[in-house]
C-alpha cells in the first residue's frame, strides 16, 4: 500500500494482488467487484498487464479477461479508498466467490 501520486488533493493508492478466484475474472466475479465498489464516491481502477479497467464498469472489467493466478494492481483514490481496496483484496484472495 503506497501513495504513488497526488491528484485533486487525494493520494492515489496502489496495491498489487493475486487473482485466486478459481474461474478468474468472469461475469459473476465482475458483478461482485461492481457491487463492492458501488457507493464509493472516488475512483477505483484495476490493472492487468497493459490493460486498465474502471472497477465500477462491468464492461471494462470483462475486457481485462484476467485468468486465475493473474497479478492485478488495484488503484483507488478518494475518501474511503483504503476500505474498498481491502474488500477487493479479500475478494480476489479467495478461491471461490462466496459473499464476505
Amino acid at each position: 500500500m503506497s501513495p504513488i501520486a497526488h491528484m485533486s488533493g487525494t493520494a492515489l493508492i496502489s496495491r498489487p494482488v493475486k487473482l485466486n478466484l478459481a474461474q478468474g475474472l468472469h461475469i459473476r466475479a465482475c458483478s461482485r467487484v461492481v457491487a463492492l465498489v458501488g457507493g464509493f464516491d472516488g475512483q477505483m481502477r484495476i490493472r492487468y498487464g497493459n490493460r486498465s479497467a474502471d472497477a465500477s464498469s462491468m464492461f471494462d472489467l470483462m475486457q481485462l479477461a484476467a485468468l486465475p493466478g493473474a497479478d492485478l494492481v488495484l488503484e483507488g483514490q478518494g475518501d474511503g479508498a483504503e476500505a474498498v481496496l481491502d474488500a477487493l483484496e479479500r475478494f480476489f484472495s479467495q478461491t471461490s466467490e462466496s459473499a464476505e
